[in-house]
């Protein structure tokens, strides 16, 4: 009979033990079968051993990211809504990965809010965990994900003038056209920035902006950058722009004499240059009529012949029919093509 109860005893006490692995087991499937929140249970040190069982949840919920300039993400969530109680320490665990996962934990903080700089530009997916220790490490599932951009790059920049390639030689005749721009292929454009003739900077949001540079001057000078949504700036630069919309003076005092001297046969002409302020004057059309008696109205049809002479005060005009008259006008052209009223006309005078 003794070795009969002994055999019973052992056999119960594996019996016992068995059964006591497996409750076990089934409380840690328990504990890691939820997605958004963990169930975790303890033994007291109660003379009546009660199993105390906590859950707890991951973040109520994850705001959008904010990407910032050089890389930076900002993210920022809302408290979980388990109470970690006395003794208890609250830990929010930040993981990262690919959007869509799989995520590993690049930190931990104790606020509401983490700034992550991810190795290199793109798009990444976030997920926030809360974690409760004292006497144990607990910690939730994951909070639903959000993506965020991190972006370091700055945007690219560009300017036109009339809607075509700005020139800081060529003189323009009229107000301009100018339209800086920019592209981002981060977190796209934020604005674009210019101060023309240090007036101050002036920031328009979107890809680009059109406005107009007005009034002569050599030198209006056009500062410009770019800046995209994460804050990223371009370099900036500056285009000079020369307008000269004002047409210089006529020639005055225009004189037609006979040729010296007969060959080739000529009528030399004098004059007194005219002006401009701007630009400056970089040329004359002499225009003058075939043989004639008398001088006949302004006109390209009545003064048929020209020439194109640089800035000068004097001209002759040869090719002419000795004894023959011819008369003769002025117009003054500035380095910017705008050309002058047309001065008096000179003559008729005969050629020699």
């Amino acid at each position: 009979m003794s070795i009969m109860g002994s055999s019973f005893r052992s056999i119960g006490d594996r019996l016992l033990a068995i059964a006591f692995v497996l409750m076990a087991l089934l409380m840690l499937v328990g504990a890691s079968a939820g997605q958004t929140s963990a169930s975790f249970t303890g033994t007291t040190t109660n003379p009546t051993n009660t199993t105390v069982t906590m859950t707890v949840q991951p973040p109520a919920g994850q705001n959008a990211t904010v990407s910032a300039a050089a890389g930076l993400v900002q993210l920022s969530w809302s408290a979980t809504p388990t109470a970690p109680g006395t003794g208890h320490t609250l830990t929010y665990l930040v993981l990262r990965g690919p959007v869509g996962g799989p995520y590993s934990q690049i930190g931990s903080t104790t606020a509401l809010s983490y700034n992550d700089t991810p190795p290199a530009d793109g798009s990444y997916g976030y997920v926030i965990e809360a974690q409760i220790t004292g006497g144990g490490s607990f910690v939730s599932g994951n909070s639903a994900a959000q993506s965020g951009i991190s972006d370091r790059t700055a945007p690219t920049k560009a300017i036109t003038c009339n809607s075509a390639a700005c020139s800081s030689t060529t003189w323009y005749t009229a107000a301009v056209s100018v339209t800086v721009s920019g592209t981002d292929s981060g977190t796209g454009m934020g604005s674009t920035t210019r101060n023309v003739d240090s007036a101050g900077q002036v920031s328009t949001a979107g890809a680009s902006a059109t406005f107009s540079v007005s009034g002569d001057s050599a030198s209006h000078s056009i500062q410009y950058f770019t800046t995209d949504a994460a804050g990223n700036a371009s370099a900036t630069a500056t285009q000079t722009i020369k307008i000269d919309a004002t047409a210089p003076t006529a020639a005055t005092g225009l004189v037609a004499a006979q040729g010296a001297n007969g060959s080739p046969v000529t009528v030399d002409l004098t004059w007194t240059a005219g002006t401009d302020a701007t630009s400056g004057v970089a040329s004359y059309e002499v225009r003058w009529t075939n043989a004639i008696v008398t001088c006949p109205a302004q006109s390209v049809a009545n003064f048929p012949n020209s020439a194109t002479i640089a800035a000068a005060a004097s001209y002759s005009i040869s090719g002419l029919v000795a004894g023959s008259s011819y008369c003769a006008y002025l117009v003054t052209i500035d380095n910017a093509g705008n050309r002058s009223a047309n001065s008096a006309t000179a003559g008729p005078t005969k050629a020699k």
